[in-house]
């Protein structure tokens, strides 16, 4: 059986507290109780070795955990060093929320029940499939969170719309399609070209390696991705420069060398014209000091008085 939670987005969400929390060498998660509180953690790199109540949870690169209230969680392994995650404390509006318990078969049939332009769901675990836009997500929340804007519903939206965006994640490892025998090949070779990306990856090579001829093998690649085979290559080089950019303080000229570019000029060229912005500009969207773990005591209880709830929710 699988554990969902729905979630009431008709308001946002209210967020408690956030960060990015880098392990040292023997750290486990310390011993904590969600009175009320949801959390969400993702995972960037290394492993979380997480005990809720008595379930345990092995949390990899790309996870994402969303706990609900309620819960005892603590560390039951250490994690390698310099284990990474996001994490998001918040509250839903009262009575704003519910936890099921489904079979598999029977979450796929209530799919229309589950999601809903007023509810998402989400189950405890499970994988990201778009990493990159949580990651942008994520690094936006703790930006805002740490500005004095006007009014704290600005965090509450941006964590509402991560929340949106991770439903909508788990919702199409639902509704997933069975894949054709074509569909399947293409996933083959998108696979060999990521397993195999570097700076100098051509179309010839891709197509020498199936055996195919290169026009045939842009043509049908084009027809089940909608995009070239160049363009697919150079859209896993952005991908990856963009991780870096969020993830480390690596000088431009070694992201663009790790991104599988041999011309740092060419990169930053390629860089501005997908995404109006330069790499630098790009960083620096998210400069500011995001709150780190290791300054906050998870053992504090987060209840609802550590933050306006009354007063925002009933009046």
């Amino acid at each position: 059986m699988l554990k969902i939670t729905c979630i009431d987005i008709k308001e946002p969400v209210l967020h408690i507290s956030s960060g990015k929390f880098t392990a040292g060498p023997h750290w486990q998660h310390k011993q904590m109780y969600h009175d009320g509180n949801f959390e969400i953690m993702l995972i960037i790199s290394g492993t979380v070795y997480l005990q809720v109540d008595d379930h345990y949870y092995e949390l990899h690169e790309g996870d994402c955990l969303a706990l609900p209230p309620y819960h005892h969680l603590h560390g039951f392994k250490d994690s390698p060093a310099n284990t990474q995650y996001y994490w998001f404390h918040f509250f839903t509006k009262p009575n704003g929320f519910e936890t099921r318990s489904m079979a598999e078969n029977q979450l796929k049939q209530d799919l229309g029940d589950l999601f809903t332009q007023k509810q998402i769901a989400l189950p405890v675990q499970f994988k990201i499939n778009f990493i990159d836009k949580a990651y942008i997500i994520a690094n936006q929340i703790l930006d805002v969170a740490k500005n004095n804007y006007f009014t704290s519903l600005s965090v509450d939206y941006f964590l509402t719309t991560l929340l949106i965006q991770l439903s909508f994640d788990y919702y199409q490892t639902l509704t997933d399609k069975p894949t054709s025998t074509m569909e399947a090949r293409i996933d083959v070779i998108k696979s060999w070209i990521q397993a195999n990306l570097s700076e100098n990856l051509r179309v010839n090579d891709v197509a020498n390696n199936f055996e195919l001829n290169p026009h045939y093998l842009v043509r049908i690649f084009k027809s089940h991705t909608q995009m070239t085979v160049i363009q697919y290559i150079n859209e896993l080089k952005l991908d990856a420069a963009k991780k870096l950019l969020l993830k480390t303080n690596l000088p431009i000229k070694q992201v663009a060398s790790m991104a599988f570019y041999s011309d740092e000029k060419q990169f930053m060229k390629n860089f501005k014209a997908h995404l109006n912005l330069t790499p630098s500009e790009f960083r620096n969207a998210y400069q500011k000091k995001f709150l780190d773990s290791s300054s906050f005591d998870p053992e504090k209880p987060l209840t609802k008085e550590y933050v306006n709830y009354d007063e925002r929710f009933h009046h």
